[in-house]
């Protein structure tokens, strides 16, 4: 089974040729060079012309030696139940076919998660990551969790499920699928996301659980946590800022902007 794309030539170009140079240009935009003591990025998932540039950046932070990428995606059209793992056996992309990590993706099933096919067939958020990782890291495989829950103590328990599976693997990098603010004004835009973008930074998933709860917007709210949740336990240590955007800066409307974020976290170099 694999899934095949369904926002090639709408969120992204569906020509292997100029998706291949668009993506390697917005890795290369900012000059920031691989980080090997990173273990996730948070990473944007508007139309590329939109969040491009900011998903280019996180992606660029990341390692150059991953083997396989747990995407934690937010479920837009379906009601999600806690969180489904796709069990097929690849995603395709005009780049061809990332393939499932079939050992962690049964490993994840067996310790109580479930597919809730439904919410794949038409959801983009976990697809415009994969082009990007196919991109840095040709050989990877990817496991995709659609996440329905976005409360804390969800999160947490998402996050335990994870560590249990993925310690004893190396080489794993965490992808959570977020953008921020919706539809306002960039100023009202950049007080909403600067306060979600803060408590991400603390590295406390309680100050953004609050934050979220207050009502700013973060539509991958729940990846996020669980993102902070398991670089917790994993012994991540550094959490941090990449870069910050709206949609302004392609649209050249700032009355009703989206805003997108790329964060990491990391591990403490030992010296």
């Amino acid at each position: 089974m694999i899934r095949n794309p369904v926002v090639a030539g709408k969120f992204y170009p569906s020509d292997r040729g100029h998706l291949s140079s668009m993506i390697t240009d917005f890795m290369s935009l900012k000059g920031i060079e691989p980080d090997s003591s990173i273990t996730g990025i948070v990473s944007p998932h508007a139309g590329y012309v939109y969040s491009g540039a900011v998903a280019g950046a996180a992606f660029a932070s990341a390692p150059d030696a991953v083997n396989t990428v747990i995407i934690l995606a937010p479920s837009h059209g379906y009601p999600v139940h806690g969180a489904s793992v796709y069990e097929g056996e690849g995603y395709l992309t005009p780049l061809g076919v990332a393939m499932i990590d079939s050992e962690i993706t049964t490993d994840l099933l067996n310790s109580g998660l479930s597919f809730q096919a439904p919410a794949h067939r038409g959801e983009h958020s976990a697809e415009v990551q994969i082009p990007f990782i196919q991109t840095k890291w040709p050989d990877a495989s990817i496991v995709v969790i659609l996440q329905g829950s976005v409360f804390n103590g969800y999160s947490r328990t998402l996050a335990e499920n994870l560590h249990d599976v993925l310690k004893n693997r190396e080489d794993i990098l965490i992808v959570a699928s977020s953008d921020l603010s919706h539809y306002h004004p960039y100023d009202e835009a950049k007080r909403m996301d600067r306060k979600v973008i803060d408590a991400f930074v603390s590295g406390d998933p309680i100050n953004l659980n609050g934050v979220l709860s207050s009502g700013i917007e973060a539509c991958g709210g729940g990846p996020i946590l669980t993102l902070m949740h398991y670089s917790k336990i994993a012994g991540s240590v550094k959490f941090g800022e990449i870069m910050w955007d709206t949609s302004a800066t392609a649209s050249g409307d700032r009355n009703s902007v989206v805003g997108y974020f790329a964060g990491y976290t990391a591990k403490e170099v030992q010296k």
